[in-house]
């Protein structure tokens, strides 16, 4: 994955497109929507979490949605944590 500073909720739902590319392979992703991006401050880390649906080709015609929630370092721009 890419070293990119978070600063905003465009950005992490930038760094959370790049993750499920990797993952599912982009020419297999139709679709990514978002549902909610946050930061949330910690007393260890501070990060930014990233929720929503990603509508993944299955064969020649068929497709599944699949829901995340990915917690997302905004020093680095990496998924640190998800849910999928």
């Amino acid at each position: 994955m890419s070293n990119i500073r978070v600063g905003d909720a465009g950005s992490a739902q930038a760094a959370a497109r790049r993750y499920l590319a990797s993952q599912f392979g982009s020419n297999k992703i139709k679709e990514v929507s978002f549902s909610r991006a946050w930061y949330t401050p910690g007393s260890q880390k501070d990060i930014w979490e990233v929720e929503g649906d990603v509508l993944i080709k299955k064969g020649w015609f068929s497709k599944e949605s699949v829901h995340f929630k990915f917690q997302i370092d905004p020093a680095t721009g990496r998924v640190i944590a998800y849910e999928v």
